[in-house]
This record gives structure tokens, sequence and C-alpha cells, in this order.
């Protein structure tokens, strides 16, 4: 079957024109959702120990931890990532359960704002729960 002139004109205008609605809509879509992602590195955000360790009829403790602050990396929309400083993050370990006399080396969890995410692997910090003598 062969297309006439005028059929062949009228279907490469309605592929230009599907084609130029995908590219409208994906710009459109992309600016919507804040464009593309930004990266921005975050020093000394401070970490917060949550829970309480796990003690047998003791209740007088010490938690050492080698650092009170680290490092990361967060990516998200380029508007959110501009204004974004360490204060917006928190950086936590639970410690619960966590028995006297051990170290342990727990991940360091984070509550980010929305649409901001840790890129690469979540640090660890080294804890130690020691009995305090009084």
């Amino acid at each position: 079957m062969k297309l006439s002139k005028g059929k062949k004109k009228n279907l490469v205008m309605q592929i230009f024109s599907l084609f130029l609605a995908i590219v409208v809509w994906l710009y459109i879509h992309a600016i919507l959702s804040g464009g593309p992602p930004a990266y921005k590195d975050l020093k000394g955000v401070a970490v917060n120990l949550m829970g309480e360790p796990l003690f047998l009829g003791k209740n007088v403790f010490t938690v050492e931890v080698d650092r009170s602050t680290v490092d990361l990396r967060v990516k998200g929309p380029e508007q959110e990532i501009e204004k974004l400083t360490r204060m917006d993050i928190t950086a936590y370990v639970n410690i619960s359960g966590l028995r006297s006399g051990r170290e342990y080396s727990p991940v360091v969890n984070f509550i980010l704002p929305q649409n901001i995410e840790v890129v690469g692997a979540l640090p660890l910090i080294r804890v130690e729960i020691k009995d305090k003598n009084i």
C-alpha cells in the first residue's frame, strides 16, 4: 500500500507533533520536580545518641563514642540543596539494647528534609558502653 504525497506529509507532521509534545512534557516535568538532582557535602553534622543501653541490675554507665560529628553527601532538587545546612539534618545512633563492656560500630541514621537523600554508604561510629565506678 502506497501513501499519497499529502498523506505522507500528514503522517510526518503527526509524528513530529508527538515528538514535540513529549519533549515539552519532559521539560515541564523536570521544572516541576525541582530540576536535575544537585549534590552537597555537609561537614560536621552532630550525632545524637538515642535509646538506653541494656543493663542487668545496673543503672550507672557512660557511653563513649569515637567522634561526635559525621560528614556526608546528600542529593536532591537544586533549589532545596542550595539552602540546606547541617542544622536541617538530624543524625543519630540507636544504642537501645547495647550491653556494657562491649564495643559496637552502629550505623548513623539520618532524619532528612523531604526529597533529600544520603549518597553513598551510611557512616559508622564506634560506641562503647562502660559501667561507671562511683
